[in-house]
């Protein structure tokens, strides 16, 4: 199938995006890794510490994993897009073979459906799209984004 949607230089800048935040997301997991130390008891410790309740604690902890495992969903995702963005396939739909329009690939270069493709499964799994959009910029992760 002929590529019409993504130009040689469309490609370069979104290749470039992807890098940059691959770099970033590596950096972040480090980051969390470092700072949780050898043993997940002595971050519920600190935690306990923090707040003097057994129950907060636990679910600070469990917010700071799901955080972190999203973070590394991103990165296998954006390694996935950086190894397609040259790719006769980058910036096709995986279900329709539609264009996926440069504007979405800006903020959610790892997509692999257009908009209605995703609004179709997301409505099939019972998820809002606007919702799960509104949740993904809450959370201040844009590789699922589906509002573009």
């Amino acid at each position: 199938m002929a590529d019409h949607a993504l130009s040689p230089a469309r490609r370069a800048a979104l290749a470039k995006v992807i890098r940059a935040r691959i770099r970033a997301l590596r950096d972040e997991i480090s980051a969390a890794l470092r700072q949780s130390g050898d043993s997940e008891a002595s971050r519920l410790a600190n935690h306990l510490e923090e707040t003097d309740d057994e129950a907060v604690a636990d679910l600070e902890t469990a917010i700071e994993v799901a955080a972190l495992e999203r973070e590394v969903r991103e990165l296998r995702a954006m390694e996935a897009a950086a190894a397609r963005v040259q790719t006769p396939d980058y910036g096709r739909c995986e279900d329709c073979s539609a264009d996926i329009p440069f504007e979405r690939l800006q903020v959610a270069a790892a997509a692999t459906r257009c908009v209605p493709c995703q609004a179709r499964r997301e409505h099939a799994r019972g998820t809002d799209p606007v919702e799960a959009a509104v949740a993904e910029h809450a959370r201040g992760t844009d590789h699922d984004q589906h509002t573009l």
